[in-house]
């Protein structure tokens, strides 16, 4: 059963690399091993040889299109490339990645390269199982949707001023706003969301919004809290303070956000 690096057995690809087999591109020499009838001899056996020898391997071919895979937090955890990538599958439907395990596909309903990340981040995985949370198990977005596995996880990407990640679905909520919320702007959305799931709606941190207002905003003007100082106080934590503060990811109107 052919795969996607025997289409390299080409005589154009032969003339360039100098070998006749397309074996020897990445086991590289099998002159002692076929003199000696059996044993590696001097042949390149990725399981045998440190990680960075392997990933080196991969990449001399596929260095252009993965050019930060070496600063990786993959690679910097000493994950191969064979660790999620299958070098002689048949399957070039997921980039040959490596078969999905029975509980990323069947239990937790997860599908595609997600099923494959699941199997290391299974912590992460299970906030997919709250009722409000990005749909991966139906399939709408995968993990590559919002995470390059073979580059820096840049958090440039998921907050602060750049918030490419989010911003490029939720547009609306990225600006530029002439009042800008500064905490979406330094933390970035993860400040109040919780970016794969969460129990409260709206993928918030806390349960209640003005928990959430009052984690930043400990000091508020004094009509929030009452005039006289014996009365109940005008606003609680069951206040929603979104029904006046209704532009909470940026304005062009009110710096305070109202309406």
């Amino acid at each position: 059963m052919r795969n996607p690096h025997d289409l390299l057995d080409t005589v154009e690809w032969q003339e360039q690399t100098g070998n006749s087999l397309v074996c020897l591109n990445c086991h590289v020499d099998a002159d002692d091993h076929i003199g000696a009838g059996g044993g590696l001899g001097n042949i390149f056996a990725f399981r045998e040889e440190p990680a960075t020898a392997q990933n080196a391997t991969c990449l001399s071919c596929h260095g252009d299109t993965h050019p930060e895979f070496e600063s990786s937090e993959h690679s910097l955890a000493g994950l191969t490339c064979a660790s999620c990538h299958s070098q002689h599958s048949a399957d070039e439907s997921v980039a040959s990645l490596l078969r999905l395990s029975m509980q990323s596909r069947d239990m937790l309903g997860f599908s595609g390269s997600s099923a494959l990340c699941v199997d290391c981040h299974a912590g992460t995985a299970s906030d997919f199982a709250f009722n409000e949370r990005h749909r991966l198990t139906e399939g709408v977005l995968e993990c590559t949707s919002c995470h390059d596995p073979h580059s820096r996880e840049s958090f440039s990407l998921l907050g602060g001023f750049r918030q490419e990640q989010c911003a490029g679905c939720h547009s609306d909520k990225g600006g530029p706003f002439v009042f800008e919320h500064a905490a979406s702007r330094v933390d970035g959305c993860t400040a109040c969301h919780s970016p794969h799931g969460s129990p409260n709606r709206h993928m918030l941190t806390h349960q209640r919004v003005a928990e959430l207002c009052y984690s930043c905003h400990a000091e508020v003007p004094q009509f929030h809290s009452g005039f006289n100082p014996v009365a109940p106080p005008r606003f609680g934590l069951d206040t929603q303070c979104v029904n006046c503060h209704v532009t909470i990811h940026g304005s062009n109107l009110d710096p305070v956000f109202l309406r």
